[in-house]
């Protein structure tokens, strides 16, 4: 048994590796969004996002960071934050705030953080790989350094992004990235924030996840 187990196993993985990553584009159903312009990819993106119940704030360049930050913490009454030990945006997020709450660094495993995460923390902070001005979507390659924890537990997920790291659709995105060379060992799409619906269609926000996401994008860079 162990023996055609093995056997069917090597015979789907054959027949998978066979068909290749990415479907000719003359078999596309339709054809996918594409804008004229950065300013226009940069306006979906944003429209997209907001239609979603996310907040975005659109900055001029990264010097402005360290005061939207701070303001956003000061209006939301943030106590307690949490962080990636390391990450493009990691000093931004200690420099700006750290002398005006409890930011913890994601140092330890997560088995010994998962409380503190799902009891006391009241915002996370990420950076981001990439986003999709078509759907809105954040996406984010997590690793030792930002952890996948980060963006699915605390209340409020604040995620920075370059304006320059936007595609206009996810097609763009798995060429730009060469997804078809090689898919990415773990990704997260980011939509808005968490939600979902009873059968009465009441839709709920936070049920799994953050009921508040805010995206930050640096313009310019």
């Amino acid at each position: 048994m162990a023996v055609s187990n093995s056997n069917a196993k090597q015979n789907i993985m054959q027949r998978l590796a066979a068909v290749s990553a990415i479907a000719p584009t003359n078999q596309t159903s339709a054809n996918a969004w594409q804008a004229s312009s950065p300013e226009q990819a940069l306006a979906r993106f944003e429209q997209s996002l907001m239609a979603a119940h996310a907040d975005v704030i659109i900055l001029e360049n990264s010097k402005q960071l360290s005061a939207c930050l701070l303001e956003l913490q000061q209006q939301h009454q943030w106590q307690t934050a949490l962080c990636g030990k390391g990450g493009e945006w990691s000093k931004a997020f200690s420099l700006a705030l750290a002398e005006h709450l409890q930011l913890n660094h994601f140092l330890q495993p997560f088995e010994q953080l998962k409380t503190a995460l799902f009891d006391s923390t009241d915002v996370t902070f990420t950076g981001c790989a990439a986003g999709i001005a078509d759907t809105g979507t954040l996406v984010l390659k997590p690793s030792a350094d930002e952890p996948r924890s980060l963006s699915l537990i605390a209340p409020c997920h604040v995620a920075v992004i370059k304006a320059s790291q936007i595609v206009d659709n996810f097609s763009q995105l798995i060429s730009e990235q060469h997804w078809h060379k090689g898919l990415p060992t773990n990704v997260v799409l980011i939509s808005g924030p968490s939600k979902t619906a009873d059968i009465q269609q009441t839709l709920a926000y936070g049920a799994h996840g953050p009921s508040q996401l805010i995206v930050i994008v640096i313009n310019g860079e």
